[in-house]
């Protein structure tokens, strides 16, 4: 017997992957809006050129393999996973950037008062 799901599982299952008029309309009022809902939800029209592996993240983000794991297993950079090889979106990559932006003005560094 499978084990009952709740129902905030249930409604996401669905807002995410339905092809019901209701779903597809809530997905496009939010694409774009970085809404937690539809995070994890994979896009059907992702160009492959899109798409990076393990090596170019590390690489354009100038982090360890541990760091990047670490990025995945708390959940904050979405992944997909073929076989033993996983890719990431480059909006993803973008996103997690974006996100992560600080604009600090640090006034009379290094001046002794």
């Amino acid at each position: 017997m499978r084990e009952p799901r709740i129902l905030a599982e249930i409604l996401k299952d669905y807002f995410q992957n339905s092809n019901e008029p209701l779903a597809v309309d809530f997905r496009n009022h939010f694409i774009g809006t970085g809404n937690p809902l539809l995070a994890s939800r994979p896009s059907e029209d992702t160009p492959l050129e899109d798409w990076l592996d393990n090596q170019d993240v590390m690489q354009i983000l100038h982090i360890s393999p541990r760091t990047l794991q670490t990025l995945r297993s708390n959940g904050i950079l979405p992944f997909s996973r073929i076989g033993n090889k996983l890719y990431y979106r480059r909006s993803d990559i973008q996103r997690l950037l974006s996100n992560n932006y600080t604009m600090i003005k640090i006034r009379d560094y290094g001046k002794r008062k």
